[in-house]
C-alpha cells in the first residue's frame, strides 16, 4: 500500500503510488498542537498554523501561495489538533512535485510579518467568537475540559481570546523553530506519483534542514475528584448534552473493539441510540457518539441536541441505552458494526487526501503503519466478549462526566452521573 523512505536529517517520506487517479494529495503533518503548548500559550500552535499561510520564501505573500496551487484547480489547506497540525493541498497530479515546493516552503521558512501577525490575530480572534454561535460545539469543548480539567489535553485548541491577544510575535517564531524540524515532520503523498519522485523533491526543498530534537508534549493527569458536571447557561432553542466517558490511547490493544462499540452505539441511524431516541421515542432530532484516541488517552463522547424540557429524560435515556448495550451484544449486530466499520474505512480509500492522511498521521503519532487490510482483519478478529469487556470499562457511569449548553441549570441533572 505505501512506501517509506527516512532523509539523512530525519525527515520521514510515505507515498501511495495511485496510478488510476488523476490527482495527488501533498500533505506534511507536524508534530506541534495544543498538548505541546503551556498555559500562558494556549492556542500558540493553531496561530502558528495561520501564520504560514502568510507568505514563505518563495512566495512571499498569502496571495502567491493560494494563486499558485488554485491556478491549477487545487485546494489548499489546514487543520491543527491536540497532538498534530496539518497542512495539505490536493492538485491534479501533473502539479505534484510543485505542490511538495510549495508546501516544505511554507514549513520551513515562512515569512512572519509583525502586521501580518495581527490581522491574523484579529481572524483567529473571529474564528472563536463564531463558537459562542455554535453551542453544540460548545458542549463538546465543555465536555472535554471536564474530561481533562486544567490541563492541554482539555483545552480548546484555537486557545482562549485573552490567551490569543496575549501571543507575541517573538513566542510564535521560537515555537516555530523548536517544533518544525525535520524529524518531528511526516511528508505524506498519495496518487497518481512516483515515490522515487517524491523522495527527490523532498531532498530538494526539505533534505538540507538541519536536524534538531522538538519539544516535547505535556501527558494527560488524572481528574482527582474534579467535577464531572458542567452546565453552561444560554438562551437556544435546544439543549445540548455531551456525555464524555473516558477511552483508549491511539495503540491500545482494545482500539477495534471500542469502535466497534462506539459503532454500535452511536454511528449512524441504525445504532442503538439513534433508533431508540430518536425513531422511536422522538427525544432528538441528532444523536450520536465518536470515539478519540491519542498518545496516552482516549474518550468516547455521546451528543445529544434535544427540547430543553427533555433534557433530564434524554439524558436519562442515553445512560439507560448504554447499559442495555452492555447486556448482550447479538452475532448480526456486531457483524452488521464490523462491516460498517471495514466498508467506511474502503470508501474514504478512494480520495487521494484520506490516503495520504491514513498514511501521514500514523507515521506521526504511532511511528508505524496499519495498512487497511490489517485494519480490516483486525476488526473481523475482535469478538463480542471483548466488545463487552471493553463496553464495561468504557461505558462506567462513574467515571463519565456531563456537559450541557442551554437554557438550563445544574439542577436539572442532578444525581444522574451517580
Amino acid at each position: 500500500m505505501y512506501q517509506r523512505t527516512v532523509l539523512g536529517n530525519g525527515l520521514r517520506v510515505v507515498t501511495a503510488e495511485l496510478p488510476h487517479t488523476r490527482s495527488a494529495t501533498v500533505s506534511i503533518y507536524v508534530g506541534a498542537g495544543s498538548r505541546y503548548e503551556r498555559d500562558e500559550e494556549a492556542g500558540l500552535s493553531h496561530f502558528l498554523e495561520h501564520m504560514l499561510f502568510k507568505g514563505a520564501s518563495r512566495r512571499p505573500t498569502a496571495r502567491e501561495i493560494s494563486e499558485a496551487i488554485e491556478s491549477v484547480g487545487g485546494v489548499h489547506n489546514a487543520a491543527t489538533d491536540r497532538e498534530a497540525t496539518l497542512y495539505y493541498a490536493k492538485v491534479p497530479h501533473t502539479a505534484a512535485m510543485t505542490v511538495i515546493d510549495i508546501l516544505a516552503d511554507m514549513v520551513t521558512a515562512p515569512v512572519m510579518d509583525a502586521a501580518e501577525l495581527e490581522k491574523e490575530r484579529a481572524v483567529i480572534l473571529e474564528e472563536l467568537a463564531g463558537i459562542e454561535d455554535s453551542p453544540a460545539e460548545m458542549s463538546a469543548i465543555l465536555a472535554d475540559e471536564t474530561l481533562w480539567p486544567g490541563q492541554p489535553l482539555g483545552r480548546e485548541i484555537g486557545g482562549t481570546p485573552e490567551s490569543v491577544q496575549a501571543l507575541p510575535l517573538e513566542a510564535v517564531v521560537r515555537y516555530f523553530r523548536k517544533q518544525y524540524v525535520p524529524g518531528n515532520m511526516v511528508l505524506a503523498v498519495a496518487g497518481n506519483i512516483r515515490h522515487a519522485e517524491v523522495v527527490a523533491a523532498a531532498e530538494r526543498w526539505l533534505g538540507a534542514v538541519p536536524a534538531a530534537e522538538p519539544g516535547g508534549w505535556f501527558p494527560a493527569v488524572p481528574r482527582d475528584g474534579a467535577p464531572r458536571l458542567r452546565v453552561r447557561e444560554k438562551q437556544t432553542e435546544q439543549a445540548h448534552l455531551c456525555f464524555g466517558f473516558p477511552g483508549v490511547p491511539l495503540d491500545s490493544d482494545e482500539r477495534f473493539a471500542v469502535s466497534l462499540l462506539n459503532m454500535l452505539l452511536g454511528e449512524g441511524m441504525s445504532s442503538r441510540l439513534f433508533l431508540e431516541l430518536r425513531e422511536e421515542r422522538a427525544l432528538v432530532y441528532d444523536i450520536h457518539s465518536y470515539t478519540s484516541e491519542y498518545r496516552d488517552a482516549g474518550s468516547l463522547t455521546i451528543y445529544a441536541g434535544c427540547d430543553p424540557e427533555n433534557a433530564r429524560v434524554t439524558a436519562e435515556a442515553t445512560l439507560e441505552e448504554a447499559a442495555k448495550l452492555l447486556a448482550g451484544i447479538s452475532p448480526a449486530e456486531l457483524q452488521k458494526a464490523k462491516e460498517m466499520a471495514k466498508g467506511r474505512i474502503q470508501l474514504r480509500m478512494e480520495d487521494t487526501r484520506a490516503v495520504a492522511g491514513w498514511l501521514g498521521s500514523q507515521e506521526l503519532l504511532r511511528g508505524r503503519i496499519l495498512t487497511v487490510d490489517e485494519a480490516v482483519a483486525r476488526f473481523d478478529a475482535v469478538t463480542a466478549d471483548e466488545v463487552l469487556d471493553a463496553g464495561r470499562r468504557v461505558l462506567d457511569p462513574a467515571h463519565a462526566v456531563l456537559a450541557a449548553v442551554g437554557p438550563l441549570d445544574e439542577g436539572t441533572f442532578a444525581g444522574i452521573l451517580g
